[in-house]
C-alpha cells in the first residue's frame, strides 16, 4: 500500500520495494517512507520474524532510519497474546 501523499519519486520506489520484501515475511505487514526514514507497522507471530524484518530494512540502500512498531502476537490456548 503506497502513501499517495508521499510525493518523492525515490520515498515512492523504495516504499514499494520494502513492503514487497516484508509482505513474503507476513500478510499484516506495511511500511511508509519519508525522506529515507521507513516507518513500519503490522503484526508478526514471533520475535525472531520483528528482527528479521528490521535486519532485512535497514540494509536496503536508501534507508536512513527505521522505526519498528510490528507487534508481536502468539496464540496460547486459543487466546491471542500482544507483545510488543
Amino acid at each position: 500500500m503506497t502513501n499517495e501523499v508521499n510525493s518523492n519519486p525515490k520515498d515512492v520506489e523504495l516504499e514499494a520495494l520494502i513492503i514487497s520484501r516484508i509482505r513474503q515475511m507476513g500478510e499484516h505487514m506495511h511500511a511508509q517512507i519519508k525522506d529515507g526514514v521507513v516507518h513500519l507497522s503490522g503484526t508478526v507471530n514471533e520475535f525472531e520474524a520483528k528482527r528479521e524484518i528490521m535486519t532485512l530494512v535497514q540494509s536496503i540502500a536508501g534507508v536512513h532510519e527505521v522505526s519498528n512498531n510490528i507487534r508481536v502476537t502468539r496464540v496460547s490456548d486459543g487466546q491471542f497474546e500482544n507483545y510488543t
